[in-house]
């Protein structure tokens, strides 16, 4: 038996674990138990009280651009489940991993009515800065802001509280300590951009920003002790011995994990521009690929949704339409050319 790997207090059986930024891995009916005993901890996908959370039926993930797993932009949708769905997570994945759940809020007063809703079945909590300075504005001096309300919420919490940065979150020497001394057990450093318009909100995903963000947070973390984790968006079997994500105590992975699991076919001609909304796909529409005129998209998706034998709609279209395990992730529809949304109607 491995010795456990002890991190911000709590003892756990991997040095890696999956980040809170997830959109696809948690929604995985099997994830609970064959991701299970692979990593040592699990940072729930972030949730929030915001009337802006979660909205059923919009897609989560786009590809922007893909050509290899090493060199991509993926967009992902931010407060994609919601707090029943994530609780409900919780209990499943609860064993000899830690869980941790992921909060963002622009009041304390919402912090503390979330974790209330997670008591008894997570080890620990974490503060999302990036999602929360977009919750709460500019109207205010964020940093000051931050800092008082983490540290009320440290002063209350029974379980560890850990706070996430993002390249939103302007992260100076005095500001790591200020945070340092609020009392909170580690920090979880995240590349990943995130911007909103009107209500909908986005993450963006980059191998480069991952490598450039390890890059000058690894320099401003050698003066504390805070114990830290990086998101990283280069699957670890692409990361060298010496690479500077290693520089971090543990390390999480999110959209970099669906290298395991899919095969993307190359997105090599980039849209004009970023989104700036996610798609809706009413019920009952479902994805429909060509699998004539592109056969590696039948292995595009996670859940595997899609069956030339089972879903092929007739033998002369070609068209596989997604069965039920689909839940429009958005994956296919952007990977893949030839997708339409198709209907397929039972006789009663």
């Amino acid at each position: 038996m491995s010795r456990p790997i002890y991190f911000a207090g709590l003892s756990l059986t991997s040095p890696r674990g999956v980040s809170s930024e997830d959109v696809v891995l948690y929604n995985i009916p099997e994830f609970a138990t064959a991701y299970k005993e692979k990593f040592g901890i699990f940072f729930l996908p972030t949730v929030t009280d915001s009337e802006l959370s979660f909205e059923r039926n919009k897609t989560r993930i786009l590809v922007h651009y893909f050509s290899s797993w090493k060199d991509y932009v993926i967009v992902t949708r931010p407060f994609s489940f919601s707090v029943e769905e994530v609780e409900a997570i919780a209990r499943k994945i609860r064993g000899e991993s830690k869980v941790i759940a992921s909060i963002a809020a622009s009041r304390l007063s919402s912090l503390t009515r979330l974790s209330s809703r997670f008591m008894g079945i997570v080890d620990g909590f974490e503060i999302d800065l990036g999602l929360t300075s977009l919750l709460i504005g500019e109207h205010r001096s964020f940093e000051s802001y931050a800092i008082d309300v983490i540290e009320e919420f440290v002063s209350v919490s029974k379980r560890p509280v850990f706070v996430k940065v993002s390249p939103s979150v302007q992260l100076s020497s005095e500001f790591l300590e200020n945070l340092r001394q609020t009392g909170i057990a580690g920090m979880v450093f995240t590349p990943h951009i995130v911007y909103s318009i009107g209500r909908e909100f986005f993450r963006v995903h980059s191998p480069y920003l991952s490598k450039l963000y390890a890059l000058i947070w690894a320099k401003l973390i050698a003066s504390t002790d805070i114990p830290t984790a990086y998101i990283s968006d280069i699957p670890e079997h692409l990361l060298g011995e010496v690479s500077v994500e290693k520089t971090f105590d543990i390390l999480l992975f999110d959209t970099a994990l669906l290298s395991t699991l899919v095969d993307m076919p190359g997105v090599v001609e980039l849209d004009k521009e970023m989104p700036i909304r996610w798609r809706y796909i009413p019920d009952p529409l479902r994805p429909a690929i060509d699998v004539v005129r592109e056969p590696q998209c039948l292995n595009v998706c996670p859940y595997r949704a899609f069956s030339k034998e089972k879903n092929l709609h007739d033998s002369l279209s070609g068209l596989a339409v997604a069965d039920e395990k689909c839940n429009v992730c958005g994956l296919c529809l952007s990977s893949c050319k030839d997708v339409k949304l198709m209907a397929t109607l039972t006789p009663e």
